[in-house]
């Protein structure tokens, strides 16, 4: 009975910390694009605008061996397909991720996507 206790509490801890990760804000970027852009002779705020987008590049981590690295130009690229635009406005950056035994590390970006293309 003693074992089954010990067993029951290392599985909460365990599946509290799983569970747990954190996402620390890097920083903000007015405008960021990972595409070429002409902003010549046009108005961002009358072109078409997906608001709150979110985009994100992941990697797992296998005990302490990390199965990759991700790219912040990945994560915008993965913004600006959701959105449908070209670039991204009032965007924040984050990075973070979890990690007990397998784990991942991940950033993301969230903003306003705008179509510039085909006005």
């Amino acid at each position: 009975m003693k074992i089954m206790r010990v067993w029951a509490g290392l599985a909460i801890i365990g599946c509290a910390l799983v569970g747990s990760g954190c996402m620390t804000r890097i920083g903000d970027m007015t405008m960021v694009s990972t595409r070429n852009v002409s902003l010549d002779k046009l108005d961002i705020d009358k072109l078409p605008q997906t608001p709150n987008v979110v985009g994100c590049d992941s990697r797992f981590i296998l005990v302490f061996i990390p199965l990759g690295i991700p790219h912040l130009k990945d994560a915008v690229d993965d913004a600006l397909n959701k959105g449908g635009g070209d670039l991204m406005t009032d965007v924040a950056i984050y990075q973070g991720g979890w990690w007990f035994l397998v784990g991942q590390i991940k950033w993301q970006v969230k903003g306003t996507v705008v179509k510039t293309r085909g006005h």
